[in-house]
């Protein structure tokens, strides 16, 4: 669960930018119309990109288009293929920057527009553009001391030889990248992963800045990276699970629309989950459908889980029968009843504390058993299946499983009715 959602935010930007690598290596001539308008892309780009991210309050978002525009700007301003010396300094100030301004976007949190955080990072490029300004402006000596800074070699040349970025830039960039594909996987997000790789088609972009053309596109694909995460981030907020990572409710009902005819549908429901919450609090009960949910995921048969709300489940078999459903659901149930986990109060510590040596024969004391005893806990499942039969409206047969489930529960619990 934790690898695919993680991996599913990073391939997108991946095979995006991909494409902007062969479009490099290609080297084929556009068709006039399209290089008339490929200057104004990146700018339409990353304002549809900020405006969805101002829109579902994904503020790191607004801020990364707003620095992908701004690159644009700079590098057809100040193209760098120009002969002066000024524009030298003025590429090298930007390729050394963007990554450290990237980087203290990744470490604040989606807030407000207004908020301290988001108005202290715009002070702080700010402050940059007047640094440079005055710079400039400050004769040939300041301008050369800022030069040998911007492109100071900490490593061997081998690792700038090859690109007109100055190594500076290309370790901070690499910084940069690694934060953000670290937190796409820690966090599953795909704004994250979406904003790794617009940040990997700004240092591309830059590292092509003597080909305008080519930094034009690989910008338009980094605002068209940025753009998905944020309809990808919309469609996980709409449709999966915070809590358990399964498709919710919502998912469930377009899918029994979709799947044909005939299916069969169970409904799940953890047993004395009330009397559960109760007795050991909320923040375990939501570990407890935590557990349930990643046993769910494995069902075999061509199950497919949901959550469908509180303490209950639903799995759909599409194109399958009652008979072939119950098979599988038998084991899903087994599979929970077996499965134990311990439980970890707020007192007890995270490291095991060192009590000295231990005895030479390495058994626990009793006392010790039985507190692990009492911290095992074991939760069980009841289920209800039925069938979808041609013509029956799908929530009668989700109707019917929720009748079954019941007579689960009356029967006794911990078992599978039909």
């Amino acid at each position: 669960m934790f690898g695919r959602s993680a991996i599913n935010g990073l391939v997108l930007p991946a095979i995006l930018l991909l494409g902007g690598v062969f479009f490099m290596l290609s080297s084929r001539e556009l068709p006039l119309p399209a290089i008339t308008l490929l200057p104004y892309a990146p700018y339409v780009l990353a304002i549809i990109a900020a405006g969805l991210g101002l829109w579902f309050k994904r503020v790191r978002v607004l801020l990364i288009a707003a620095m992908l525009a701004g690159t644009h700007w700079i590098l057809h301003s100040y193209p760098l293929g120009a002969s002066d010396d000024n524009l030298l300094i003025i590429f090298a100030a930007l390729a050394v920057l963007f990554p450290i301004n990237v980087i203290t976007i990744a470490m604040m949190r989606d807030c407000s527009l207004w908020s301290l955080g988001v108005l202290s990072r715009i002070l702080f490029v700010l402050a940059q553009v007047s640094v440079m300004a005055v710079l400039m402006g400050a004769g040939e000596t300041a301008r050369q001391s800022a030069n040998i800074i911007l492109h100071y070699r900490p490593l061997d040349k081998a690792i700038d030889y090859w690109t007109v970025l100055p190594q500076p830039a290309i370790l901070l960039f690499g910084i940069a990248i690694a934060v953000f594909i670290a937190r796409a996987i820690y966090t599953r997000s795909a704004i994250d992963g979406g904003m790794s790789g617009a940040i990997v088609a700004v240092g591309m972009a830059l590292h092509s800045a003597l080909n305008p053309e080519t930094s034009s596109v690989i910008l338009a694909l980094g605002g068209v990276v940025l753009v998905i995460a944020v309809v990808q981030d919309t469609y996980r907020m709409a449709f999966i699970d915070e809590l358990t990572q399964l498709p919710a409710r919502r998912a469930l009902m377009m899918d029994m629309d979709a799947k044909g005819n005939r299916y069969a549908v169970a409904m799940l429901d953890v047993d004395h989950f009330k009397k559960f919450n109760d007795t050991y609090g909320h923040d375990v009960g939501d570990q407890v459908l935590k557990l349930v949910a990643s046993k769910m995921m494995q069902v075999r048969g061509g199950g497919k889980a949901y959550r469908y709300g509180g303490e209950e489940f639903t799995i759909m078999f599409p194109g399958k029968s009652l008979d072939h459903a119950l098979v599988h659901l038998e084991k899903v149930r087994k599979s929970i009843a077996e499965s134990h986990f311990r439980l970890r109060g707020d007192d007890r510590p995270k490291d095991k504390p060192n009590t000295g040596p231990k005895e030479k024969t390495g058994k626990k004391s009793s006392a010790a058993s039985s507190r692990d005893k009492q911290d095992m806990v074991s939760v069980t499942i009841s289920i209800g299946a039925a069938e979808r039969t041609d013509g029956q409206n799908p929530m009668k047969s989700l109707k019917a499983a929720d009748e079954a489930l019941y007579r689960a529960k009356d029967g006794g619990r911990n078992r599978v009715s039909r």
